[in-house]
């Protein structure tokens, strides 16, 4: 499985990231973002774009521009992710279907860029918080727009949800809020809860199983006719 050193332009500048490629022919590519004050080196990043290139989709991870607390922002993480889906969408070894995998505040990073953009065919929320941003986030006025289960409402593609049982940062509160709306608004959408895992889906044994999710229905998604509903 093919790892590609890659880089894509981002307001300030440029970021770098690390592509995931299957050994054949990719379906499709997501981008998978990681948490408030994560890296994407986390085992739980690793192991999901792993999973996914296994699946026949190539998976992007990068660090935001601000990853490190409290100066990470809504705004940023949200233009740092476009600039990765333009990056997959021009990549010569990437067909156009995208997705997009997000990890706590990456989740509502996720929602909001698959509630805005018409392209993206598979959101994945990995326990993520139903507010704009967590505690401790940089924030300003601008941010306080930022609705991302309102924002997800809106979106063409197929969403996962997905928690860890054993998750105490972000309750599975926040995965029933999502889906309230979502069925509201008609889009199709399942939960999945991981017996025994915590916010970052550990034990290994737990994580095996949150990552097989997510590659299947990335590749459900990629390789199903879209629909709401």
């Amino acid at each position: 499985m093919p790892l590609q050193r890659v880089s894509f332009a981002v307001p300030t500048g440029e970021l770098e990231g690390v592509l995931h490629l299957p050994d054949a022919t990719a379906i499709g590519g997501c981008t998978v973002l990681h948490g408030f004050g994560g890296h994407p080196e986390q085992p739980h990043v690793v192991a999901t774009c792993t999973a996914l290139a296994e699946a026949g989709v190539a998976a992007l991870r990068f660090a935001y521009r601000d990853s490190q607390p409290p100066k990470m922002t809504l705004d940023s993480a949200l233009a740092d992710t476009a600039g990765a889906i333009r990056l997959l969408k021009a990549h010569p070894d990437v067909p156009e279907r995208l997705g997009v995998v997000g990890f706590s505040f990456g989740g509502a990073v996720a929602a909001i860029t698959a509630g805005r953009d018409a392209r993206i065919r598979a959101a994945v929320l990995a326990a993520a918080p139903a507010m704009s941003a967590p505690k401790g986030a940089a924030s300003d006025a601008r941010e306080t727009k930022w609705k991302p289960v309102a924002e997800l409402s809106r979106t063409r593609a197929r969403v996962l949800l997905i928690w860890g049982s054993r998750d105490t940062q972000v309750p599975i509160d926040n995965a029933e809020r999502y889906r309230a709306v979502l069925l509201q608004a008609r889009v199709t959408n399942t939960l999945v809860t991981i017996e025994g895992a915590n916010h970052d889906f550990e034990p290994a044994n737990a994580r095996a199983q949150m990552t097989a999710a997510v590659a299947g229905w990335v590749r459900e998604s990629f390789t199903d006719t879209p629909k709401r509903g």
